[in-house]
């Protein structure tokens, strides 16, 4: 009998090796074998430095990232989509997520890295953390205001030093002082500051479905497209409506809650991610990426496309991935940009 954890290993394998760009397990670190229970922090320097600030194109399969930037600033790239930004903010990269950095000369910050175990463990006894992580893995990017900003870096850099510690107990120490870390980034992001109201950040039964809804997302779209197979259930709302049990409304009024934004717009923006990244990193045929992202037929997709890229995948193919790998040749990311709210 097959193992079934082999297979899903196996599984995993193959479509990570879809993708045409170095896995590390931290920057020019190969990676091996799925890790647990993983943290680690270090100061931009230590990898920019030896890297004249560029980290080129590559991918954690088993880390989530967060850089945290204090001054200076970047330009990162998530799956093809690219952002510049300036001055004390956060980003997170989810495992996985294709990406690249480019920083100002003597950027201030740190990049912590954790497996998704790590950061899972960290709301089992805390649904406020919980809350905060939602909005930062599904923004992406998060402005950090001047209130708290200071005392968010004095935590930050206690929390390398702990963690550099070899006495005591670092380990557990760690763990509380970065759920801290959590809660002052939510706290002093320009979300908080433009006043988002006490219910809307609530931790109750619209928080869990959202997050089971992402979850789910994230789940199917790991494999979409990579095979050139139809996936198993369609990506659609009402799918995820059945497959979650809750109802249309329940789900809009989580997502509207969790992001601002109904359930269909964040389907469709992880889609069109994928599509992206499909179309930028690997060498799949549109056609093969139609079918396995749900279309009934290509065309379908070519007017998704479209309509929220401006152009065709196979002009976007020719014109911006073909010259972003030979750019990748030579050097050795539910989120991202939204699509245009014009029907899907």
């Amino acid at each position: 009998m097959t193992d079934p954890g082999r297979a899903g290993s196996r599984e995993r394998g193959a479509s990570r090796r879809a993708l045409e760009v170095p896995a590390y397990y931290l920057y020019g670190e190969d990676w091996t074998a799925e890790s647990f229970g993983v943290f680690h922090i270090e100061p931009f320097s230590i990898r920019n430095i030896p890297n004249n600030w560029r980290i080129g194109p590559h991918r954690h399969p088993d880390f989530h990232q967060l850089s945290i930037t204090f001054s200076g600033g970047c330009v990162f790239e998530h799956d093809g989509l690219r952002r510049a930004v300036t001055g004390a903010c956060c980003i997170f990269t989810p495992a996985n997520a294709i990406h690249r950095f480019t920083y100002e000369p003597d950027s201030v910050g740190y990049v912590i890295s954790m497996s998704p175990d790590y950061l899972a463990g960290l709301t089992l006894d805390d649904g406020s953390i919980k809350a905060a992580i939602l909005r930062l893995t599904t923004e992406r990017l998060v402005k950090l205001n001047d209130d708290g900003t200071e005392r968010l870096q004095k935590l930050v850099a206690l929390i390398a030093e702990t963690f550099a510690y070899d006495r005591g107990n670092p380990r557990e120490m760690v763990r509380h002082l970065f759920g801290a870390c959590l809660l002052g980034i939510d706290a002093t992001s320009a979300l908080a500051a433009a006043g988002v109201d006490q219910e809307s950040r609530s931790t109750g039964n619209a928080a869990e479905l959202f997050d089971r809804f992402r979850k789910s997302l994230e789940t199917d779209l790991e494999l979409a497209g990579r095979s050139g197979d139809p996936p198993d259930a369609p990506l659609t709302v009402d799918s995820f409506v059945s497959r979650l049990s809750t109802t249309p409304y329940a789900l809009n009024a989580a997502c509207r809650r969790a992001l601002g934004r109904s359930a269909k717009e964040i389907v469709q923006t992880a889609l069109l991610g994928q599509a992206t990244r499909l179309l930028l990193y690997s060498k799949r045929s549109i056609k093969e990426i139609a079918y396995g992202l749900g279309y009934s037929h290509p065309s379908h997709f070519v007017r998704f496309f479209k309509k929220h890229r401006g152009t065709t995948p196979e002009i976007f193919r020719q014109h911006v991935a073909e010259p972003r790998c030979s750019s990748a040749s030579s050097t050795g990311g539910v989120g991202g940009q939204r699509p245009s709210k014009t029907g899907d």
